[in-house]
């Protein structure tokens, strides 16, 4: 027993260094790391920044929303949710794509006049105001979703529900080019976030940042590992929360490594045994 909890500590230290969690798909023997590779691996600088809007349309599409009732989600102007939501899409504040989504589904949630606490919305109308405040870089994402459920009993913690119309999502990041950097001997890219069918996630106001967290049902696809004492490799990664970072485009995830990946990779017992209990925690890009 002794040996087992030291080779379980080991592990545990040699995969939490990682920049996000890894496991070994093939082990190997000890090599020397690598040099950096030639090639630029570095591509925090999104292609996929925040995009003007119309505000005027923006503001007609968010008063246009409805449950699956056709009850109206706000009933008359509110200068509150106009003044958020200019302040939200307004250039000058850096930010990102993802964070303007999720924080428009607060503002939803937040300033809606229907009681009660929780109901489905009337998708058309959502994915009228996704395409007006253009959030999504591809037009054809909000397109494939077929139904969204907000629960709220928790008015400072809502949970939303996305249904898509397919079993399976990808959506690129960064216009297809991921978000890569050169850390622990090799380059980690995130390629792409993978959504099964449908995902779910609370959203809270942490301090001045908004968090998202309880992610289900979506992982972070790409390479990721580590070269050194231990080659590992490793393709998806399960999300558990986003702290976006407020007054630049950076965000705090906190991710392990997805059920996925041992469905669709072979790895040691050992090290999907010692990846239920790491979480890695990195400040990185975060858009799509």
């Amino acid at each position: 027993m002794p040996k087992l909890v030291t080779s379980l500590f080991c592990a545990i230290c040699i995969l939490g260094s990682a920049w996000l969690p890894s496991v070994a798909k093939a082990e190997s023997s000890p090599s020397p790391t690598p040099a950096p590779p030639l090639f630029d691996c570095k591509t925090e600088q999104a292609k996929t920044v925040p995009a003007p809007v119309d505000m005027v349309q923006v503001l007609r599409d968010a008063y246009a929303l409805e449950d699956d009732r056709h009850e109206i989600l706000f009933r008359g102007p509110n200068p509150a949710l106009d003044q958020a939501l200019t302040a939200l899409f307004d250039l000058s504040v850096p930010k990102s794509k993802l964070e303007q989504f999720y924080t428009m589904l607060l503002y939803i949630s937040r300033y809606t006049s229907l009681p009660g606490d929780g109901f489905a919305l009337d998708v058309p109308k959502v994915v009228n105001l996704l395409l007006s405040t253009r959030v999504f870089s591809d037009p054809d994402v909000p397109r494939q979703i077929a139904q969204i459920q907000l629960d709220r009993k928790d008015r400072a913690r809502p949970h939303y529900r996305v249904v898509f119309d397919k079993p399976e999502v990808r959506l690129p990041l960064n216009r297809g080019s991921g978000f890569g950097v050169f850390r622990e001997g090799m380059c980690q890219h995130a390629k792409a976030l993978v959504f099964y069918g449908s995902f779910s996630f609370s959203l809270a106001m942490k301090n001045e940042s908004l968090e998202a967290y309880d992610f289900e049902n979506v992982d972070l696809w790409g390479t990721f590992g580590s070269r050194g004492v231990v080659d590992v490799d490793i393709n998806y990664v399960s999300i558990k929360s986003v702290d976006f970072l407020k007054g630049n485009a950076m965000g705090l995830v906190k991710a392990k490594v997805s059920h996925k990946e041992f469905d669709v990779n072979q790895h040691s017992f050992l090290l999907e045994l010692v990846t239920r209990f790491v979480t890695d925690k990195s400040v990185q890009p975060i858009d799509w």
